[in-house]
């Protein structure tokens, strides 16, 4: 199935992205806050993030209680991609599954 029709089991839901406590995450590229603030406002689990992420799960706990930090390029495009965050929130591109209605040359749904 195409990339934009599959939906991670970490998917950050809207609300969630909108919320100034996770933005300022992103922003910081500070990826153990972000775990911690997904499960706290979305229900999402430790588990949940790891699988999508392709992270152990320890791993992602140990990050949520603000030990050790993710770095490389590769793995923070993991996570952007197995969350559903809009690159701009990175400071990264557009990725690839999100909606850009605005391409040219798209024909029309």
């Amino acid at each position: 199935q195409p990339m934009s029709d599959y939906i991670p089991p970490a998917a950050l839901p809207e609300h969630v992205l909108q919320r100034p406590d996770v933005q300022e995450a992103l922003a910081q590229r500070d990826f153990g806050k972000l775990f911690y603030l997904t499960r706290k406002w979305a229900g999402i689990s430790y588990s949940k993030i790891a699988a999508s992420c392709g992270i152990k799960p320890e791993r992602v706990g140990r990050l949520a209680r603000g030990d050790g930090a993710v770095t490389t390029y590769d793995k923070i495009l993991q996570i952007c991609d197995g969350m559903r965050i809009p690159g701009h929130f990175l400071g990264l591109l557009p990725r690839p599954w999100e909606k850009q209605p605005d391409q040219v040359g798209d024909p029309a749904p």
